[in-house]
């Protein structure tokens, strides 16, 4: 073996004709040594240290030549502390997700990684904010339950295996909990008691939020094999070729900079073809990573952004940031549960979607309650999380619904059923992009638990069984996806504006409540009703109209006139039946000549009963 100081260019491991090049980013006043283990040896063969002879700034690098790193694995040891290179592309000795982390030392390793995957779909053209739906899973979680349908349950495989599923519900970009190296589970802390010392309980991370991460390499621990590059590679080849996007988190936590932010993402999007990434924590800095030309065509999601500000009245030509965070599912929680005074919220909700930037729409997330238990549950129940029921988010927004967890009563069974439908029917109807946690979709519980980050156990993974057991609710959110993608006056890539700025006879938007084209917006109203002119996305003659009816009693709404060889149809409702009534009025009208003629007009109604929501279609009349 032979090395010599080189200046640092890429870092990390690069292999280049005369040997591997190895960039470490390290404080410039800190003392470091590259270490190298023979595979299979539990201690470095050799270290070869790293001068500060030709680094520029906190980067030095070294040339290494005459080995293969193919029989080689490597570390820093940094001021006599063995540390792994913050930009490794693979670790060993971390295959086993939920072991304590080894207090040996040398027992965690860097890997290089050759990069040498196929691509079947090479180039992946990114899909509008405006048309995705999108799914948010953890990669463990989604597939370990027993009744999960995959031989390889837990892993990145199993996510393969269950594509054809993603693509039966709809789903047209899957959005994955960090599934980078991340430590699960903290080193050993001791906390002070009062006689003595006693070891803090170590729990298992199970969804990644941490800082204590290896940003650029695959979770081992997710895998079936010990090729972690190649499943993760094939997978987001195989949601390619289903035409699905793959879309990752990233937390930080504010000790790495913005250039090694970039870095990260810059990784995972040209050697992984990664279509957008979700930046959470601290230190992340929306303006640098909007304006970065390598990330143009990718999706970035941000807590809060602001997009006037960013691109400065300018319309950016491929609209692909969006605002990420629990607006949406207050507003539409508060109002699902009856709560007065919301409908303007909601209104405002339901058709926010600016020019030059997006939101994320969603009913649950990972933090909070899941969809089934917002409807089973008014408390959380966190018991199990060993912090006493205090951990998570106090104030849900839920309503149980009559009794608090599981019933046997068909009423209150009944009920929740309809305020899912309910709750799917504001999501997949509202403008912005919407996100599905995993399981939603079939009534996945947690058991009242809104903060299942350490369960890692039946608690915490996805209970497919249920998608057997609640088939009603899986099929009636395929429907109401399909309705949406269906009419693209549902999904603009800008704001509707509540004006006939066509002269097409209609408004792009409009409100109605017992009578057509009058809404009072008074905080008592639970319920509203929205009318969508398709002209105004292409469709001609295409008008849908969305009935409302969030109070517990039964609603009359006022149905817009249509032309005379049309009529109002029902294409779904989250409850019965709604009856439409078609009433002739006459009316006497004086001409000029002072003669008086009879006209005569309809007027059409809905009955809807209480939290309910219907769907109408005007179609053209057969005779």
């Amino acid at each position: 073996m032979q090395w010599r100081v080189v200046y640092p260019e890429s870092p990390g491991v690069v292999k280049t004709r005369k040997g591997y090049v190895f960039t470490a980013c390290i404080e410039a006043e800190k003392e470091v040594s590259l270490l190298f283990y023979k595979k299979g040896e539990s201690r470095p063969e050799i270290a070869v240290p790293l001068s500060k002879e030709k680094s520029f700034g906190d980067y030095r690098a070294v040339m290494i030549s005459g080995i293969s790193m193919d029989e080689y694995e490597y570390n820093y040891c940094v001021d006599g502390e063995v540390q792994q290179d913050f930009y490794a592309h693979s670790l060993s000795g971390v295959s086993e997700f939920g072991k304590e982390y080894p207090k040996e030392e040398h027992a965690v390793r860097c890997r290089y990684q050759k990069e040498n995957y196929h691509w079947k779909k090479e180039k992946f053209s990114p899909i509008l904010l405006s048309d995705s739906i999108l799914y948010k899973l953890q990669v463990r979680s989604f597939t370990k339950d027993k009744d999960s349908g995959v031989r390889e349950k837990g892993t990145f495989r199993g996510v393969e295996q269950k594509i054809a599923y993603l693509k039966k519900l709809g789903i047209t970009g899957v959005l994955f909990m960090p599934a980078y190296e991340y430590r699960e589970c903290s080193k050993e802390v001791k906390e002070p008691e009062r006689f003595g010392e006693r070891k803090k309980q170590v729990r298992v991370n199970c969804w990644g939020y941490t800082g204590e991460a290896n940003y650029f390499a695959p979770k081992a621990s997710f895998c079936s094999n010990d090729y972690p590059y190649q499943e993760f590679c094939k997978m987001v080849d195989s949601l390619h070729g289903a035409g699905i996007e793959c879309l990752m988190e990233f937390y930080f936590d504010g000790s790495v900079g913005s250039s090694q932010i970039l870095d990260i993402l810059h990784y995972w999007m040209k050697t992984y073809h990664i279509d957008g990434f979700h930046l959470m924590g601290k230190g992340v800095l929306p303006e640098v990573l909007v304006k970065d030309k390598w990330l143009s065509q990718s999706k970035l999601f941000f807590s809060d952004i602001n997009a006037e500000q960013i691109y400065q009245k300018q319309i950016p030509s491929f609209r692909h940031i969006a605002e990420y965070n629990d607006g949406f599912l207050y507003c539409m929680r508060h109002l699902l549960k009856s709560d007065e005074g919301m409908i303007e919220e909601f209104l405002y909700r339901n058709k926010r979607n600016y020019k030059n930037s997006g939101v994320i729409n969603y009913m649950a997330d990972q933090d909070g309650l899941t969809m089934m238990d917002m409807v089973s549950y008014d408390e959380r129940h966190n018991e199990a999380n060993g912090e006493n029921g205090r951990d998570g988010i106090e104030y849900n927004c839920s309503w149980n619904c009559g009794a608090e967890g599981y019933s046997r009563k068909k009423s209150i069974r009944r009920l929740r059923m309809g305020q899912l439908k309910n709750a799917f029917l504001m999501l997949l109807l509202s403008q912005g992009t919407p996100l599905i946690f995993q399981g939603d979709e079939f009534g996945n519980s947690q058991g009242g638990n809104n903060n299942a980050w350490c369960q890692d156990n039946e608690t915490g993974w996805v209970n497919w069984k249920k998608l057997r057991q609640n088939k009603e609710l899986f099929e009636f959110v395929k429907e109401a996806v399909s309705i949406r993608k269906m009419h693209s006056i549902l999904h603009l890539e800008s704001e509707l504006k509540g004006a006939d700025y066509k002269a097409v006879g209609y408004p792009d938007i409009s409100y109605h409540s017992n009578q057509p084209w009058y809404y009072s917006g008074s905080p008592q109203y639970r319920h509203i009703g929205i009318l969508y002119c398709g002209d105004y996305a292409g469709c001609e003659k295409e008008l849908l109209f969305v009935a409302y009816n969030f109070h517990w009693n039964e609603h009359e709404f006022g149905l817009p006139s249509l032309s005379e060889k049309m009529s109002w149809e029902q294409i779904l409702t989250s409850g019965e039946d709604a009856e439409i009534e078609t009433e002739i009025l006459k009316e006497e009208k004086t001409e000029k000549n002072k003669k008086k003629k009879e006209i005569q007009r309809k007027k059409v109604t809905i009955k809807v009963g209480p939290r309910t929501v219907v769907i109408l279609k005007g179609k053209q009349d057969e005779n």
